[in-house]
């Protein structure tokens, strides 16, 4: 087995990932397959989250700690889940179709377009569990009907310390040929915390902006310079507007603060992390700050030849590593 260098996985990253494969060479039996086991909460002093191994490995809640009380970070997160990871690819591919090294691939769910990988709804098994951490594991072999057309092994590592929580990944290439990889994480936080209509603040830089003109959530053509509506560089106040944009070049750091409710999440993303997607309804008082690798439809923005796409091709045995931690700031 090979493994590409890691550009940015932390220590900790690194033994979980250490830990999934010797679980996986040695033929040890998991603590536990996903399917069937309730949702599992993680605790630090000053964050709790609850992740679902039977949907995904998605989180369902995440809740700070303000003065005495829980306070609610995250929607109720009804079927869609209130955050979930993104493998192999993140957000959408256009009619579900690619092409990539010469050959034609056909995914299922072209109608929609094929959209956030195929991970989220699968059951994933429980490899090392304690009241603070998780480590969960994800191996396509077990799906007949997986959508994509190479094999992967996916781990994820949750680990709450303070008031930080750190995601990791490791995505492997099964097949016998190279792939087009990419990952994001999918999280939606309650654009009110405190009082209805309560101003959310963003602040991250990203010089560049994918266009898409009919506002289908798929890029029109390659990425231009970020509208002086949509700079987020010096932080600004969102308002109620929808937004829906997919920005290149991030830097890997965000914030997301609620002035009146004194909370304040900030994201540091490891440097494959070249994207970040912005989606806020109009029906909805949600918000989904979205770090990935790949832009949406990248694999076909490769394939036009544009920069900034994300897309890491993936060499056959080979896996990538990337690390997203969330810090909260209560006062």
């Amino acid at each position: 087995m090979r493994f590409l260098p890691t550009r940015s996985f932390s220590r900790r990253g690194i033994i979980e990932a250490m830990v999934v494969a010797m679980v996986a060479m040695l033929g040890m039996a998991p603590r536990g397959a996903a399917e069937g086991v309730e949702p599992i909460e993680l605790r630090s002093e000053r964050l709790a989250v609850v992740v679902s191994p039977a949907r995904g490995g998605s989180l369902l809640a995440m809740r700070v700690m303000r003065g005495d009380v829980w306070l609610d970070l995250m929607p109720d997160p009804g079927a869609r889940g209130a955050s979930w990871l993104m493998l192999p690819y993140s957000n959408r591919i256009r009619d579900g179709h690619f092409v990539f090294e010469g050959r034609e691939y056909q995914l299922g769910s072209a109608k929609n377009h094929a959209i956030h990988g195929d991970v989220r709804a699968r059951p994933w098994t429980i490899v090392e569990q304690s009241p603070s951490s998780l480590v969960l594991a994800f191996d396509s072999g077990d799906c007949p009907d997986f959508n994509w057309p190479w094999p992967i092994h996916a781990t994820v590592g949750i680990v709450l310390s303070g008031d930080r929580v750190e995601q990791t990944l490791r995505l492997e290439n099964r097949g016998e040929t190279t792939m087009p990889a990419g990952f994001g994480w999918h999280p939606y936080y309650r654009r009110w915390l405190t009082r209805e209509g309560e101003p959310i603040v963003l602040g991250f830089t990203a010089p560049r902006i994918h266009p898409d003109t009919d506002a289908d959530g798929l890029p029109d053509g390659a990425p231009e310079p970020v509208p002086a509506d949509l700079d987020f560089s010096t932080p600004r106040e969102l308002g109620s507007r929808r937004i829906d944009a997919c920005f290149a070049g991030f830097g890997g750091h965000a914030t997301i603060q609620w002035p009146e409710s004194g909370v304040t999440l900030t994201y540091a993303c490891s440097p494959n992390v070249t994207h970040l997607i912005c989606f806020g309804p109009e029906d909805r008082p949600v918000l989904a700050v979205e770090p990935a690798a790949n832009a949406n439809d990248g694999v076909n923005r490769l394939a036009a030849g544009e920069a900034d796409n994300g897309v890491i091709p993936l060499a056959a045995g080979e896996s990538l590593e990337a690390s997203f931690t969330i810090s909260a700031e209560v006062r």
